[in-house]
């Protein structure tokens, strides 16, 4: 009997330490779990819808007044966003996005070195948004969706490209957004959600004197696409 009692007390004395681990590691799961449930990750398809600016330009050569007209092409891309959800009427957001568009630039056939009158110019690139905002989600449905709001700042980068950029060097631009739409959960962790954004900034010039017309447009990129709630 004194044997098997020893047996039994060694073993309980080993098993001691897991069960304390276990009711230790229990409340940090817990803990973790709370503060994930606050999160979600969404990718969504957008198309994108540039409006188009002009200005007056002084080029060097030659070295007369002229407008310039911009345009971007439509096109079509991603977006990445993160989101963390304290309440209702508190909420921050993080977005990236990415497409192709092709900058292009009429007025008196722009050389691309010089400025000089020569054939229409045009430039590829790739764009790149990365803003933080700020995120509200009304407590009450409409038509059955959660509507949301968000809106914030951030830089709105340009990427000439390889063959298609016209030997231009990339350029940032300082971006501003909003952002409504609606979203709903189709099970308990993937929803799917729909809105439309704006992004205002300044027109790209990629620093080159003869594209300079400091000239603010905007971006309309209506969105579409599923997120998971953690």
């Amino acid at each position: 009997m004194p044997k098997r009692f020893a047996t039994l007390l060694i073993a309980l004395l080993s098993l001691s330490p897991a069960l304390s681990h276990a009711q230790d590691a229990q409340p940090t799961a817990t803990r973790t779990s709370k503060f994930l449930s606050h999160f979600d990750f969404g990718v969504s398809g957008m198309a994108f819808f540039t409006k188009d600016v002009n200005g007056t330009i002084t080029s060097n050569a030659p070295n007369t007044p002229y407008t310039l007209s911009q345009s971007a092409s439509s096109a079509a891309g991603v977006l990445v966003t993160l989101r963390g959800q304290k309440s209702a009427y508190k909420g921050l957001e993080f977005n990236y996005s990415y497409g192709r568009v092709t900058q292009s630039y009429s007025c008196c056939n722009l050389n691309a070195s010089t400025g000089a009158y020569t054939s229409p110019f045009a430039t590829q690139t790739t764009a790149s948004e990365y803003t933080f905002g700020y995120l509200v989600r009304p407590p009450h449905e409409i038509f059955g969706f959660q509507p949301f709001v968000s809106g914030g700042a951030g830089v709105y980068a340009f990427s000439p490209t390889k063959y298609g950029g016209q030997s231009l060097q990339p350029q940032a631009r300082m971006a501003y957004y909003y952002h409504v739409g609606g979203e709903k959960m189709f099970s308990q962790s993937f929803g799917f959600r729909f809105g439309v954004r704006q992004l205002f900034y300044k027109a790209p010039d990629f620093d080159q004197n003869y594209l300079r017309i400091k000239k603010t447009t905007f971006t309309t990129e209506p969105e579409a696409g599923i997120f998971v709630h953690f």
